[in-house]
């Protein structure tokens, strides 16, 4: 799944991991990710930070409370550098890794594939 507010970045996403074989959904507000994660349950999502209504944390703790994503892996993809992430209270969850736009399609796809593989 891939949640991002601007369309041309998405489907450049959708792009890249389609011709790798993924099967994708998008979703380009906090809302339509949530109502989505309702009928499609992915294995890995990647979240941009800079979302409308919600940032992309507060989307990935909405997403994380859904059980039947219990299993899902999750990576973070912004325009801006990461910055230090506060410690998580018990049983709250993180991205697996945080990509910096324009996203490096080759690193894009080593870490899905490196993820797809742990889930395996």
């Amino acid at each position: 799944m891939i949640v991002d507010d601007n369309a041309d970045s998405a489907e450049l996403l959708v792009l890249v991991l389609g011709r790798a074989g993924y099967d994708l959904r998008v979703a380009n507000t906090p809302a339509a990710a949530l109502a989505l994660a309702q009928e499609f349950c992915p294995q890995i999502a990647l979240i941009d930070i800079g979302l409308p209504d919600m940032d992309g944390y507060q989307l990935l703790a909405a997403l994380c409370a859904k059980p039947q994503l219990a299993g899902c892996r999750f990576i973070a993809v912004s325009g801006y550098p990461r910055e230090t992430e506060a410690p998580l209270a018990d049983g709250q969850r993180c991205f697996e890794c945080h990509l910096v736009k324009p996203v490096d399609f080759d690193v894009l796809l080593k870490i899905v594939a490196s993820l797809e593989t742990a889930l395996a």
